[in-house]
């Protein structure tokens, strides 16, 4: 294994800066004052990115961002509620297990991996199914690198009286939600993705007035509106927070903010991404999901005919230069997810090129190996 730091180019969790990881390395008291001011802080920090108006909470949880998906799933249909999961990749895949987990009543709407939700699609799944109150589904599917049309499908749930439950996990901090749009409900984030936090405190933001309903619970540490309740009563969690994530969160909110927040970052990844797929395509790589269906986040991308390309080796070459990508399997396509956030530069992507160019030209000069019909022993 390479000794030196690895360059993280995937989902998440994401490099992270020096100043961030040297924030969690001091040691508070669960029940001291100054874990219950940052508690409040980071509450009002994520509603503040967000944009979200005084109608709304921010409810923090301990784990990654699928507790969050979790704890909103669990927490907010009530037992006579009927959910429609849009499913178009693993994460929402994922939401479909954890409803089949807790029997929550559901129905699935599969649509294709490779493109964004058809939102006729979805009407028509509606129309067929009159007793849905809430839709669920992924903001960007990181598993392609798919963006769903959250907006539409937004202004769709207002007018059959829907309410949505959104896993914004890849994208909170840098695309944004309509959080006035009167039927979207909750969403669920993390603080290592377009934060640039540590993993392990993830949140969801509710309306109060979904929280003040009464639902009965099904799940014990992931109930949010007991999280939310405790916070508001004292400041306290009900078990033990992440304290020093929270403060390496608190300084990565700070550097999001000295960065130019969510618009600024946004140009940072456009610029990062326009750059890593111009050179990948003179290298001969070009992306499988469409243009209208990508987000400047993380790409699939698959070799040109007559490129060679070993997934798996390389992986394994990359990953002995301390650059870290994700292979992914698309149907038959041999093909690889590179992201674009975190603390990276376009420096970073330029090595990553370059280790690129090294590996194919590799590739390209090795023996073929013998054709199998020609070893057969004569007749």
């Amino acid at each position: 294994m390479p000794s030196q730091e690895f360059r993280l180019f995937t989902p998440g969790p994401l490099n992270t800066s020096l100043p961030v990881r040297q924030a969690a390395g001091r040691d508070i008291g669960s029940r001291s004052p100054a874990a219950i001011h940052l508690s409040a802080r980071l509450r009002e920090e994520i509603l503040n990115i967000a944009g979200c108006d005084t109608a709304w909470s921010a409810v923090p949880l301990s784990g990654s961002g699928t507790f969050a998906v979790e704890a909103m799933l669990c927490s907010l249909p009530a037992a006579d509620d009927h959910l429609l999961i849009i499913e178009n990749g693993v994460y929402s895949a994922r939401m479909v297990e954890i409803c089949r987990i807790h029997a929550i009543p559901h129905s699935v709407l599969m649509l294709p991996p490779h493109q964004g939700i058809d939102l006729a699609q979805v009407e028509r799944a509606l129309t067929q199914t009159p007793r849905v109150t809430h839709i669920a589904a992924v903001h960007f599917e990181t598993g392609l690198g798919v963006i769903n049309d959250i907006d539409g499908l937004t202004q769709l749930a207002n007018r059959y009286g829907c309410q949505l439950l959104i896993d914004a996990i890849s994208t909170f901090g840098v695309l944004p939600l309509d959080y006035s749009a009167p039927s979207l409900c909750a969403v669920a984030l993390s603080a290592n993705k377009c934060l640039h936090g540590l993993p392990g405190i993830a949140f969801v933001l509710v309306r109060k007035r979904v929280l003040a309903t009464h639902v009965t619970p099904r799940t014990l540490s992931l109930d949010i509106r007991a999280q939310a309740g405790a916070l508001e009563r004292d400041g306290q969690w009900r078990f033990t927070p992440p304290l020093q994530i929270m403060l390496a969160l608190k300084q990565a909110i700070d550097e999001y903010r000295q960065q130019g927040g969510r618009h600024a970052r946004y140009q940072a990844y456009s610029q990062r991404m326009a750059h890593l797929l111009g050179g990948m395509a003179r290298l001969g790589f070009g992306p499988v999901i469409q243009p209208p269906f990508r987000a400047p986040l993380i790409v699939t991308l698959a070799p040109d005919p007559g490129i060679p390309c070993d997934i798996d080796t390389l992986n394994a070459f990359l990953f002995q230069r301390g650059l870290v990508i994700y292979p992914t399997k698309h149907s038959t396509v041999n093909s690889f997810r590179i992201g674009v956030m975190g603390e990276l530069s376009l420096q970073d992507i330029d090595d990553l090129l370059a280790a690129f160019a090294e590996f194919t030209a590799q590739a390209a000069l090795a023996p073929l190996p013998p054709d199998p019909l020609s070893l057969r022993p004569a007749l």
